[in-house]
C-alpha cells in the first residue's frame, strides 16, 4: 500500500505552511499553559482533517489564505475535543505518549482543553465569515452531542448497530464533514458543491472510525503507538463486537455481556473477546461496512473531471480503511 507521505505530495507545501502557523499560534505567555500545549503539539497526529481541508479547496479551485485559517480551525477543534476526551475516558496514553490528564491532572487538562477551544474561536472570528461559523458551531454541537450520547450508554453493552452508527457520525464523522465543507467553502460558495463534500466527508469519516475500530481487534501494537483491546478494556462496544453479538446462540453472547458487567477485563478476556468477534464474523463484517461507506465516498467524486486533487482524495479514501495505525 503507498505510504500517506506519498499520498500527500501535492499538498505539502500547504502542510508545512500549515504547521508553521499552527505552531506560533499554539504559543502562550502563561508558562503552565504553553508547557502543556507544547507537549501537545509533540503528539500530532496524521493531520487528516486540514488535509481534506487543503484537498478539497484544491479540488474546487486555488487554495488560499481563507483555507489555510479554516485548515487552523479545524486541528484546533480537534485537539481540544482530544484533550477533553482523554478526561472523560480516563485515558492514559495517546499516540503513544502519556495523555495531558496522566501527565498532569484532569483539573489542567479541561483549562487546556478550553484554552485551546477559545484559540479555535479566535481562529473562527478572523475568517470573518457567517457561514464557516454556522458550521463550526453545527459541528462543536454535534460532538458534544455524541460525548453525552456515549456517556448516556456507558452501560449500555448490548448498543444497538444503529447507535452506534450515530456514535461516530456525530464524535467523528462531523469534523470530517466540517472539514471539506470548509475548504469547499474558502474557494466556491455554491450549495451543490459543499453538499456533497459534506457528504463526502461523512461517509470518509465513518470508514475512518470503524476502522480504527477494527485495528483495536486485529492492529499491530507498535504500530498503533496504543495497545491493541483498548476499548474492550475501556468498556467499549464496536462495530465488530455488535454484528458477533446478532450473530452468537444466547448463551455465548451472555458470557461475554457478563464479562463487560463486572467491570474489570484482564488480558486474557480480551484474547476471549476478540477470539468471539473475529470467529462470529464481526471483524469481517465490519471492514466490509468500512469498504462500503469509502465506496460511497469515492462515488461522489465521480462528479469531478479526474484529476490529481480528485486521485489524491481516492488514494486518502483507500488509506483510510487499508492502514495499519
Amino acid at each position: 500500500m503507498i505510504g500517506l507521505d506519498m499520498i500527500l505530495q501535492p499538498v505539502r507545501s500547504d502542510l508545512e505552511q500549515f504547521e508553521h502557523h499552527f505552531d506560533r499560534l499554539l504559543h502562550s505567555d502563561i508558562p503552565l499553559a504553553d508547557q502543556v500545549v507544547q507537549y501537545i503539539a509533540r503528539y500530532r497526529g496524521k493531520r487528516l482533517r486540514p488535509i481534506l481541508t487543503f484537498l478539497c479547496a484544491r479540488l474546487h479551485g486555488k487554495a488560499n489564505s481563507t483555507t489555510l485559517q479554516s485548515g487552523i480551525v479545524v486541528e484546533l477543534l480537534h485537539t481540544a475535543t482530544l484533550v477533553h476526551d482523554d478526561v472523560v475516558d480516563d485515558s492514559d496514553r495517546r499516540r503513544g505518549m502519556p495523555t495531558v490528564n496522566n501527565m498532569w491532572n484532569n483539573k489542567i487538562s479541561v483549562l487546556v482543553g478550553d484554552y485551546l477551544f477559545s484559540k479555535t474561536l479566535t481562529a473562527l472570528v478572523e475568517l470573518q465569515d457567517s457561514e464557516a461559523l454556522t458550521i463550526f458551531s453545527q459541528t462543536a454541537q454535534e460532538i458534544t452531542e455524541g460525548e453525552l450520547l456515549q456517556i448516556e450508554r456507558a452501560n449500555d453493552f448490548d448498543l444497538a448497530q444503529q447507535t452506534y452508527f450515530e456514535l461516530i457520525e456525530k464524535k467523528t464523522a462531523s469534523l470530517f464533514c466540517a472539514s471539506c465543507e470548509l475548504g469547499t467553502l474558502s474557494v466556491d460558495g455554491l450549495p451543490e458543491n459543499r453538499r456533497r463534500m459534506r457528504e463526502f466527508g461523512k461517509s470518509l469519516g465513518l470508514a475512518f472510525q470503524i476502522q480504527d475500530d477494527v485495528l483495536d481487534y486485529i492492529g499491530d501494537r507498535d504500530k498503533l503507538g496504543k495497545p491493541t483491546g483498548n476499548d474492550i478494556r475501556e468498556n467499549k462496544i464496536t462495530l465488530p463486537l455488535i454484528h458477533a453479538f446478532s450473530r452468537a446462540e444466547e448463551g455465548e453472547k451472555q458470557s461475554i455481556l457478563d464479562l463487560f458487567r463486572s467491570g474489570k477485563i484482564t488480558d486474557i478476556e480480551v484474547e476471549r473477546v476478540v477470539d468471539f468477534a473475529r470467529r462470529l464474523g464481526g471483524v469481517d463484517y465490519a471492514r466490509r461496512v468500512a469498504a462500503d461507506f469509502a465506496q460511497s465516498a469515492k462515488r461522489l467524486l465521480q462528479a469531478y473531471p479526474p484529476s490529481d486533487n480528485r486521485e489524491t482524495l481516492e488514494r486518502l479514501v483507500d488509506f483510510a480503511i487499508l492502514r495499519e495505525k
